[in-house]
């Protein structure tokens, strides 16, 4: 957007890690902006730009729109409704905007806990990684009833122009766990593919350009190979192993919480399992694609 205008009131922020803080910065030059962190360092930057670091309480009580990017659905719950849930802060009107890579189940019990509120909320995860959401070119997949949507629908355009609303409440988050499900299945399928390229002796570049031009092309052949795993070292991706453990666990998890089988998504969850044991947690999605198969032993 080449417009830039102020969307009425302060907006809160909490969570600002990678990809919180590529979410608020594409914020924090239109609003007023207040942000927190476990961390604070974390939110430096953000700080520097204009954004004003206060807790999560001081944000429930001050916002009446509040993001929220978070590891996960139980960190969550526990930020809104556990022992020091700031949900009792809000004031009635309030919409909480979850971009977490959440799930359905969890916020069909968030929701009725801050209706009783009069606090609307909205699953509002994003598509496209770090890169694209700093760009403002990622995608926001956003599940709540018409009313909360239209509420918050201009202030998500601040985030990115691709801003659609699946449904109902939880299904923006059903949407960025099928997303996340054949993400990592190309991931895997990619890296096994281009090794036996390798294997036949076809560069790996070569192999790469020609995928990319056929009907095998996905985000790791149009992206994470050419960008990140090029040459004789790859570059962090940003994304650590356990994040994409959670990810295809939470997709598998719905799937059976909707008896639906997904066993390619259950061999994808035990490689990366797998890629823990050697890798480790903290380990980039680049040291996987680099390594795995090049001393994987069978």
């Amino acid at each position: 957007m080449n417009e830039v205008f102020l969307v009425a009131g302060k907006v809160g922020f909490i969570g600002v890690g990678a990809m919180g803080s590529a979410i608020a910065s594409r914020l924090v030059k239109s609003q007023e902006l207040l942000v927190n962190d476990r961390r604070e360092e974390a939110a430096a930057e953000l700080v520097s730009q204009g954004a004003t670091f206060v807790t999560a309480e001081e944000i429930a009580r001050q916002c009446k729109r509040v993001f929220i990017s978070l590891p996960g659905p139980a960190q969550v719950t526990e930020l809104l409704l556990g022992t020091e849930g700031i949900a009792k802060h809000f004031t009635p009107g309030t919409v909480v905007i979850d971009t977490t890579t959440g799930t359905p189940m969890a916020d069909s019990g968030i929701v009725d806990a801050l209706t009783e509120r009069g606090v609307d909320f909205v699953d509002a995860p994003i598509g496209g990684g770090v890169r694209r959401a700093r760009a403002g070119t990622a995608t926001l997949m956003v599940g709540g009833s018409e009313t909360a949507f239209a509420k918050v629908s201009e202030l998500l355009l601040h985030v990115t122009s691709d801003v659609y609303h699946v449904g109902p409440v939880g299904t923006g988050h059903a949407m960025k766990l099928v997303n996340n499900l054949i993400n990592s299945c190309n991931r895997f399928a990619a890296l096994e593919a281009i090794r036996l390229g390798e294997a036949c002796g076809i560069d790996q570049n070569t192999v790469v350009d020609i995928l990319n031009k056929s009907t095998g092309r996905n985000y790791a052949t149009e992206y994470t190979f050419p960008q990140l795993l090029s040459g004789d070292s790859y570059k962090p991706q940003g994304f650590t192993l356990e994040l994409m453990r959670k990810d295809i666990r939470l997709a598998n998890e719905l799937a059976e919480s909707l008896e639906h089988s997904t066993p390619i998504g259950h061999l994808v969850e035990r490689f990366t399992e797998e890629a823990i044991e050697r890798f480790g947690r903290d380990a980039d999605q680049s040291q996987l694609m680099a390594e795995w198969y090049l001393n994987r032993s069978e």
